[in-house]
């Protein structure tokens, strides 16, 4: 399971451990192997700051008060930029209770050390970087899938990708989906939009592999939701801490005819459990990205109850979201069709949309657990 431990104000969970269950027993050239995301692309021991800022932070922040910096300089300065108070102490009274509960399991039992914040968590930058240092330029198109009810290493124009079971994947424009559709209905549509973002602007322009091509608000807005989202399905938005986005998703919704639903909020932390940044912190940054749901009224499933927190130590990759199969369970039907529009991964059942469909699933990614004896029937 992912889910490590959870009460009514959310969820711990563990991309990690999703990968580790997810993929066992897959099929490769060599026989059936147990495969995980490369564990070092969770290896984040402390906040993310560049080199610089964690060596100031070593000078200026003595060892005694480093635990609890993130967070406590925040509520004491009342700097919270676009999150307002509320919201704030909200997410940090469902991040005080999920955390006890995890640490009661001996979960972020750990503290990093002096020499860690100067490591600044190099093996995680390290992977990343050689990751994409060795990626091609290339937007090609293609489709594919596994009908098997088993994982599978799959070779696209000569690179090796792990599939899930019972998916299927169009490397496309989402401006194409029509096309590639074909008047599917489904159950859950996920939406991961290329937000229009400055920062990722002056990034793409000094690396253009680790981007993506970014989208205006009226292009978004103009994707046919309404046209493959069943009459009782719900929708998901991962939306940044942007007033502007967060206004234009309303606008989205009036656009599709849904109604807005719940707000939920993904709150990155370290193996420590600390924030992975200040709320505070420069450019605005937070360590928290939300998802935001809407639904057609006639809606009767149980909807998504407003102000949940999903805590997890993140991928390293700049915008490597979390899957949330498992915590979206009780809102969705049994053997639900999901749909994810801008997909950079793929999840077992589910269709995905994207021109970087497989980028993440690249077996560069992943490592060997063990070499299973089993046979697949």
């Amino acid at each position: 399971m992912s889910v490590l431990c959870s009460n009514d104000k959310g969820w711990v969970i563990s991309h990690y451990d999703y990968t580790k269950k997810m993929y066992t027993n897959v099929l490769s050239h060599s026989g059936l192997i147990d495969l995980a995301y490369n564990k070092n692309l969770f290896n984040i021991i402390t906040p993310m700051m560049r080199d610089e800022e964690a060596q100031h932070f070593i000078k200026a922040v003595t060892v005694k008060s480093k635990k609890e910096f993130v967070f406590a300089r925040d509520v004491q300065t009342n700097k919270f930029g676009s999150v307002i108070d509320d919201e704030l102490l909200s997410i940090q009274l469902a991040y005080t209770t999920l955390l006890k509960e995890a640490r009661e399991l001996d979960l972020f039992t750990t503290s990093p050390r002096e020499e860690d914040y100067l490591d600044n968590n190099k093996l995680a930058r390290s992977l990343v970087d050689t990751f994409f240092d060795t990626l091609s330029e290339e937007f090609t198109l293609y489709q594919g899938g596994n009908n098997n009810n088993y994982s599978i290493i799959a070779n696209v124009f000569d690179k090796s990708y792990v599939i899930p079971p019972s998916c299927n994947f169009f490397s496309c424009s989402v401006e194409d989906i029509e096309s590639k559709l074909q008047g599917n209905k489904y159950d859950f549509i996920l939406l991961d939009p290329p937000w229009w973002n400055k920062f990722v602007r002056r990034k793409k322009s000094k690396n253009f592999r680790k981007s993506y091509n970014m989208l205006h608000n009226n292009d978004i807005q103009e994707i046919p939701i309404s046209k493959y989202l069943n009459g009782f399905g719900l929708l998901g938005v991962w939306c940044t801490n942007s007033p502007t986005h967060l206004e234009a998703v309303k606008q989205f919704f009036r656009k599709w005819n849904l109604e807005y639903t719940a707000e939920w909020y993904w709150l990155k932390v370290t193996q420590s459990g600390d924030p992975v940044c200040q709320f505070s912190g420069k450019r605005d940054k937070k360590p928290i990205e939300r998802i935001i749901f809407g639904s057609e009224k006639c809606r009767n499933l149980k909807n998504p109850e407003p102000g949940k927190v999903i805590m997890s130590v993140p991928s390293a990759i700049h915008s490597h979201k979390p899957p949330l199969t498992e915590v979206l369970s009780a809102y969705l039907p049994k053997d639900p069709k999901c749909l994810e529009l801008f997909a950079r991964y793929l999840l077992p059942g589910w269709t995905s949309v994207g021109n970087q469909v497989l980028l993440l699933q690249s077996l560069s990614l992943y490592e060997v657990v063990s070499h299973s004896d089993n046979s697949i029937t």
